[in-house]
């Protein structure tokens, strides 16, 4: 239950990947910033995980992470627009970060666009810091290319997420 609401929430694999696309395109207003191909590459990947959303059959969200050596990297997160606001990536990111700690990981990391103000916001919450900026990280078709700021979180330290 998030917010009186019961969604279910399952791992991605390849079959999901048509229903993936309709959520980055709904995020994302019409635009793939990862392609079909990504996607499937991700989710082969044996040191990722990908979470899926659903409230009824309507894939509402989902966070993606690579685990590697001592840390982690949040590659993906995203709720579908009319439902942000409401606890769901709160949600996500909690699992991801509790699936992290199992896993005996220090730190955590994530990008993030530099004007993106709204996820910088719930990424502090849960206790992450800026790190520093990439230059150019996002390529966009239709606007200039913009900067990402990595963010950190400390997982040996206590986090709002715990």
């Amino acid at each position: 239950m998030i917010g009186g609401q019961e969604y279910c929430l399952r791992r991605a694999d390849g079959d999901d990947i048509y229903q993936i696309l309709l959520l980055e395109k709904e995020v994302y207003q019409g635009q793939l910033p990862w392609p079909q191909k990504i996607f499937a590459k991700e989710l082969r990947r044996r040191d990722s995980l990908y979470l899926l959303l659903y409230f009824g059959n309507y894939l509402v969200g989902m966070v993606g992470c690579r685990f590697r050596f001592y840390q982690a990297h949040i590659t993906y997160l995203a709720v579908v627009p009319q439902l942000q606001g409401r606890g769901l990536g709160t949600y996500l990111l909690t699992v991801i970060l509790n699936e992290v700690k199992k896993q005996d990981l220090n730190k955590v990391t994530l990008e993030v666009r530099v004007e993106n103000k709204k996820a910088q916001a719930l990424y502090r919450h849960l206790g992450f810091r800026d790190n520093f900026i990439r230059r150019n990280y996002y390529t966009n078709v239709d606007r200039p290319d913009s900067d990402g700021l990595n963010m950190i979180c400390d997982l040996r330290k206590k986090n709002k997420f715990e």
